[in-house]
């Protein structure tokens, strides 16, 4: 409890404004908040009274108080702060602790006893203070004075003095009766407080006397601007006196953060829930109902998503990204097979998902999320560690100077780039390394002008949050305007001019039915900063999900190489190209769901994780088909003759009789037609 007023001189004091000042110094990314604070402490106004200050444990809400308090000191004001920890919480108690605060002395309190008049002598103390200095009344951890929330809505608050600046924190907002009221409504301000944004945790690093850029970037990737964990991992470095962040081992301080949040959870039947949304990227009841096979009822899960480290999103809920990294971690430990089966489980929820699409339909939401659970700790790393990638915009004549700008500066300042990171499976610690001469490969083929006539919509830009150009995207749709482009042009030609005639007559499609996609780069700025590559890798995801035919031709690096292979790509035989380094040949990758295939492509990403499909083993024979014998059948369901089905496939028209005699008997048919009749019903 504090009530705000320091006399400078006792040597104690001193030390208290010297933490004051250092607390101060190390306050960053609150600007917004405070400001609101000032302005309603020094001009006022008749609405936006009561601060209703709320966020999740560790995200610094302590400190914002402080600072509040220096604030209203400064300006010669009174400032109360009654925490639900330090009294018992009843009214007699708190009306107690609240007299002992302002100076009212003690053995005049013994002498009431009469509730009532207990509380009308605060009333009258409080107002008689407002009237001659401005004054804030803080209760602080809120959700912990629950059991007193009527009295205070009801008794309490409606009688302060107008003028008295109230501020409500807690890790929750301020609900129901608070809200459902216009009253309240109008005194209300919601100041929620969330995690630090990188410029912020930047500020804070750097008066920590952390300023090595690599650093300051390994510690964002760590905290992910949760305030709490930043100050612990950065006490840790100093502690240790280290450079490298690497050698930094933070499983402790994430223990201690998870234990803050989880004392919101004593309830052992909700703490299994929220271990296994640990395991989920987005969910809602239906989904963890599957995930667990079993039914979660209704108020149990209105408990879980009434958490303070679980937010509402567009498609259902989201555990804190750190919170959920740590519970991940710690139960992959602890119960490996328990947590294996999650993640199993949550791969053939969308393998489920995207089987029963209807065929017109896009798969962009459910296959995002597939990725997700199908790939691997490449795959993750790279776009899937921050919620909210940039956005992209269209090559335009408006923002043409920028883009020019940008490919200028990728030229002149060429870098080598290292990022470390960790496989979450093993806990090894892998690192990906790339040249300069190799960082320019991806916009070494890039002419804005000859793409944007080719078509407008090819070349799109990448913005961070300052505004600035960070990516560029060249992105080809596959149709009969682009196809002769695609076969003359670096990058693209010897991948196209590999084709048969027939298979590119089926890209030659009218322009308004664009045939897949040719990915001629995906370039970005800085590969070291997540959201910026979260941007890039989910674009890539994004496309895979949104077309069923895809030809990528990045630059053989090896982490561009693990990132196709894991996403279900496949590097496409007998052709290369050398566009890149003429003394090094660079692969295409190719993702072809075409004609039925997307059902054999889920199959093969299910069965890499030990599953198959139990609805499909009795598939009268389907499944017993190999892979050629399929390719065979999908070319004749189209009406391809055994000589055209034969120069498509690089075989002999001997072969494919074969092939197509060993289908016969498997599907137990005896003509081409029944065997068209068969494919088609199965598929």
């Amino acid at each position: 409890m504090y009530i705000g007023l320091v006399k400078v001189g006792v040597p104690e004091e001193r030390i208290a404004v010297q933490i004051d000042q250092l607390e101060r110094h190390y306050l960053v990314g609150r600007e917004i908040e405070i400001q609101y604070f000032l302005q309603q402490l020094t001009v006022g106004g008749q609405q936006g009274r009561m601060l209703n200050l709320y966020g999740t444990g560790g995200v610094g809400k302590s400190y914002l108080i402080d600072e509040f308090r220096r604030l209203t000191v400064n300006l010669g004001a009174i400032f109360l702060l009654m925490d639900s920890r330090g009294f018992s919480h009843t009214p007699q108690d708190f009306c107690n602790q609240l007299l002992r605060m302002l100076g009212y002395p003690k053995e005049k309190l013994h002498q009431i006893a009469d509730p009532q008049a207990l509380l009308e002598l605060c009333h009258d103390i409080l107002r008689a203070k407002s009237m001659k200095q401005k004054l804030v009344l803080a209760l602080d951890t809120f959700e912990g004075m629950v059991d007193m929330e009527i009295w205070l809505r009801e008794a309490f608050l409606p009688r302060l003095h107008p003028d008295i600046l109230i501020l409500i924190a807690g890790r929750f907002p301020l609900q129901g009766l608070w809200l459902s009221s216009p009253a309240w409504r109008h005194w209300i301000h919601r100041m929620p407080i969330g995690d630090l944004d990188y410029s912020s945790v930047k500020q804070y690093l750097e008066r920590s006397d952390i300023s090595q850029e690599s650093m300051i970037k390994q510690i964002w990737m760590k905290t992910r601007g949760h305030p709490l964990t930043l100050s612990l991992i950065v006490s840790t470095t100093m502690v240790q006196n280290i450079q490298s962040l690497a050698l930094v081992d933070g499983t402790e301080v994430f223990k201690h953060i998870v234990s803050i949040w989880l004392t919101e959870v004593p309830n052992e039947d909700l703490r299994e829930l929220v271990e296994t949304v640990a395991v989920l990227r987005h969910f809602n009841q239906e989904f963890l109902s599957y995930v667990l096979d079993r039914q979660v009822k209704t108020d149990l899960f209105q408990r879980l998503v009434g958490l303070s480290f679980i937010r509402r999103v567009e498609r259902g809920w989201i555990l804190h990204d750190l919170m959920r990294d740590a519970i991940a971690y710690e139960l992959r430990l602890r119960q490996p097979e328990h947590y294996d089966l999650l993640s199993k489980r949550c791969i053939m929820f969308y393998y489920n998902k995207m089987i029963k699409l209807p065929k017109t339909k896009a798969i962009t939401w459910e296959g995002v999320e597939w990725y997700y659970y199908t790939g691997d700790h490449v795959v993750r790393h790279f776009s899937f560690q921050k919620s909210t990638p940039y956005v992209m915009e269209t090559l335009n004549p408006s923002n043409w100077a920028e883009a020019e700008q940008y490919l200028d500066n990728r030229h002149i300042n060429p870098k080598e780039v290292c990022f470390p990171f960790q496989n979450p499976d093993t806990g090894e610690r892998l690192e990906y390394r790339i040249s300069k001469e190799e960082s320019l490969y991806s916009v070494k083929h890039i002419h804005l002008q000859e793409l944007y006539e080719l078509d407008p919509g090819i070349v799109k830009l990448m913005r961070d949050q300052q505004g600035a150009i960070c990516g560029m995207t060249a992105i080809i749709p596959i149709h009969i305007g682009t196809l002769d482009y695609l076969q003359t042009h670096p990058l693209s030609s010897a991948y196209f001019q590999s084709l048969s005639d027939h298979k590119l007559k089926e890209l030659r499609v009218p322009k308004e039915h664009n045939a897949g996609y040719f990915v001629r780069t995906i370039d970005v700025a800085d590969l070291e900063d997540v959201a910026i590559r979260t941007t890039a890798g989910l674009t890539f995801i994004s496309l895979l999900t949104s077309s069923d035919y895809v030809v990528a031709a990045p630059p053989d690096i090896p982490f561009l190489k693990d990132f196709h292979l894991s996403l279900g790509c496949e590097q496409a035989k007998n052709v290369a190209h050398y566009e890149y380094d003429i003394n090094a040949p660079a692969p295409y990758y190719v993702l072809d769901t075409r004609s039925g295939k997307l059902q054999s492509y889920l199959n093969k990403m299910i069965a890499s994780f030990g599953l198959v499909d139990h609805s499909k083993q009795s598939d009268d024979g389907m499944q017993m088909l190999s892979e050629r014998e399929k390719e065979v059948v999908v070319l004749l369901v189209k009406g391809y003759t055994n000589q055209e089905i034969a120069a498509d496939m690089h075989i002999t028209e001997v072969t494919v009789k074969k092939h197509l005699t060993a289908a016969f008997r498997k599907l137990n048919v005896k003509s081409r037609m029944q065997l068209v009749n068969s494919y088609l019903k199965k598929t």
